[in-house]
């Protein structure tokens, strides 16, 4: 058990976790999400805010849930004693810190993942690049995804307000609306008349 907490998982030093953790907002116990201890205040502005505006709203930053999921080894860490605990009683001991830490990481995985994707939608979006281009020169700058924004901003072409993905709302009716007179079929009796050579 200890093993686990010393080389499989703790990837950054105390100070780091905790100056980390102490941004965060402490949540009320919830039986729902019990493994959540603290909340990072961001609320999505969604695809009908400017990318600017979502991008210092910390829309598409790390979640926090890493952070949760590192504090938590660092908690159980803190309860044991290796001259007198057993691995039996390690595990009790440290069971729910460990549970906790397990369904931390599901929830970062997948924040991710969504993060990542509305990232990759706001700026195909917004400037004439494809996502495999976009993943090439993510790849290669150095920088916050503002620096990021400011450099398309003077480099990539901007795709025009007209063309844009818009997918609010409900998809417009088509009504059946008569053809025009030079669309309409003739009315005749029989078939159509054969020119003969």
């Amino acid at each position: 058990m200890y093993a686990f907490i010393k080389e499989g998982s703790i990837n950054h030093s105390r100070e780091t976790v905790m100056s980390h953790v102490k941004k965060l907002q402490p949540l009320n116990y919830n039986r729902f999400m019990w493994w959540r201890t603290h909340t990072d205040r961001v609320t999505p502005l969604g695809k009908r805010a400017l990318l600017k505006e979502r991008i210092l709203n910390g829309d598409f930053e790390p979640s926090s849930y890493f952070w949760q999921a590192q504090h938590a080894l660092y908690v159980a860490k803190d309860k044991l004693d290796l001259t007198k605990h057993d691995t039996r009683y390690q595990i009790e001991l440290c069971g729910v810190d460990f549970q906790r830490y397990k369904k931390l990481m599901e929830d970062f995985e997948k924040e991710e993942t969504n993060r990542m994707s509305a990232l990759y939608d706001a700026f195909t979006s917004e400037y004439r690049i494809t996502k495999e281009e976009l993943e090439e020169k993510f790849l290669k700058f150095n920088g916050t995804i503002l620096d990021f924004y400011n450099y398309a901003e003077e480099f990539f072409y901007k795709t025009p307000s007209s063309v844009r993905k818009d997918n609010r709302g409900r998809p417009k009716k088509v009504l059946n609306q008569p053809l025009p007179r030079v669309l309409q079929p003739k009315r005749g009796r029989g078939r159509p008349k054969t020119i003969k050579n």
